[in-house]
């Protein structure tokens, strides 16, 4: 089985048409044409061996930033950016990260430019799309005109030549397509493939996307049906069972308009944290079924204030107790990111964030989800969640919000992403 690597390396750099990239002993070697190669070793006497890259590797090119009266020429610019500069213009060390934003922009533009456009929205997991893009040079206008049916199947494909080779997908029609996914060849499910934004799919969500469809085809009245557009907040709303039969069209709707909603999904988290609690409270007064984004924050901000309140009183009843939560799986960084080691401390973040993190206390003891405060670059509240199976399991952000529930900046969620990048376990 072709290894994965992790999404952050401590060197990169663009040599002879390959993207070297080095994280501590693990060196890569990557090339994306004309021939899509990758390959990965451990330590300098390890044998190299093929494997497939699971992090971005084509990122949308911003040109840098340069004032007006110095602009050079659009030919000037080109020459620029092919020159392989390691000092800043004084002589001072160029910044790690620009270093490593230069070496994937020379990746990006070693690609053919219309291969490259179209990697370009996928945030995870590009190399099977890439490959088979390379392989099968006509699977360039399924992409471009259903770009997450494309992606799907390249991930359900896997990078795998020779099949890649005999199947030659681009002389197929979309609806037969659909069969390599185990779904109906239906000119509806081509449609609703259509409506996916390629930002909101990824390596650990296109399957859920796919059963998701192969449900609402199954369904009298499919909720996608009515959808302009469909992003991962939705999809994560339909595949739990839960938070579908409480969203309604209108909220779904919402949620599918809602920007935030495209790389991860988080009202599902309110709608699910809200049921919770309403279950723990035991009250008679109960929402089961929310109208709108609206109706659901009001009904949320009510049920965690008395979630709170409750929770509040049980700790005080019981403040000689033991800690109740095992040690978190990854170590904070003291004054940056420090993890909630007890109900206390969860009680605490919830009130001074104004979020519902207390009700996550029992899955905070099951292991399963970890509570951090995050303190630098600005105050959040961050959840780690489990995702994949036995050896191949690595923890991944669920939710990370500023109080109230609000965005963080980019700044904080490439922050966070980069310490739990440095933490990843893979094999």
């Amino acid at each position: 089985m072709p290894l994965s690597a992790p999404a952050t390396e401590s060197s990169a750099s663009f040599r002879n048409g390959t993207l070297c990239l080095t994280r501590g002993s693990v060196d890569m070697r990557i090339s994306g044409s004309p021939v899509p190669r990758a390959a990965m070793r451990r330590g300098r006497e390890g044998s190299w061996v093929e494997f497939h890259p699971d992090f971005r590797l084509v990122h949308p090119y911003r040109p840098p930033r340069r004032a007006a009266a110095d602009a050079p020429s659009e030919k000037q610019l080109v020459f620029d950016f092919f020159e392989q500069t390691v000092s800043a213009p004084d002589n001072r060390p160029v910044p790690q990260a620009q270093v490593r934003k230069r070496a994937f922009d020379h990746f990006r533009f070693s690609l053919p430019k219309r291969i490259a456009k179209i990697l370009e929205p996928f945030p995870t997991h590009q190399w099977p799309l890439l490959v088979m893009l390379q392989l099968d040079p006509g699977a360039a206008d399924l992409a471009g005109n259903n770009p997450a049916l494309a992606y799907a199947l390249a991930q359900r494909l896997r990078a795998d030549r020779e099949l890649i080779a005999s199947l030659h997908c681009s002389s197929m029609r979309q609806r037969d397509l659909l069969g390599l996914l185990d779904l109906p060849s239906s000119p509806a499910a081509v449609n609703l493939f259509r409506k996916v934004d390629p930002r909101s799919l990824n390596g650990d969500n296109w399957e859920d996307l796919v059963s998701v469809i192969r449900g609402e085809l199954g369904q009298p009245k499919s909720s996608l049906h009515h959808l302009a557009s469909i992003n991962a907040g939705v999809v994560e709303i339909l595949r739990d069972p839960r938070a579908r039969a409480a969203a309604t069209v209108q909220l779904l709707d919402e949620v599918a308009r809602d920007r935030a909603e495209s790389h991860r999904g988080r009202v599902v988290h309110m709608i699910t944290s809200t049921l919770r609690m309403q279950d723990e409270l035991r009250t008679q007064e109960r929402c089961e079924r929310f109208q709108s984004l609206a109706r659901l924050a009001a009904v949320h901000d009510r049920v965690a204030e008395n979630y709170r309140r409750r929770v509040s009183q049980l700790i005080h009843a019981s403040a000689d107790g033991p800690p109740c939560f095992q040690p978190p799986p990854i170590p904070g960084i003291p004054g940056r990111i420090e993890p909630i080691t007890n109900a206390s401390e969860l009680v605490d973040e919830g009130e001074i964030q104004g979020n519902c993190v207390a009700s996550y206390a029992d899955r905070v003891h099951a292991g399963g989800l970890y509570i951090y405060r995050v303190l630098h670059p600005e105050r959040a509240t961050l959840s780690i969640v489990r995702r994949g199976v036995a050896a191949q399991t690595h923890w991944e952000i669920g939710e990370l919000e500023r109080r109230f529930n609000t965005d963080v900046s980019e700044e904080t969620e490439e922050f966070v992403q980069s310490w739990l990048d440095r933490h990843r376990t893979f094999v």
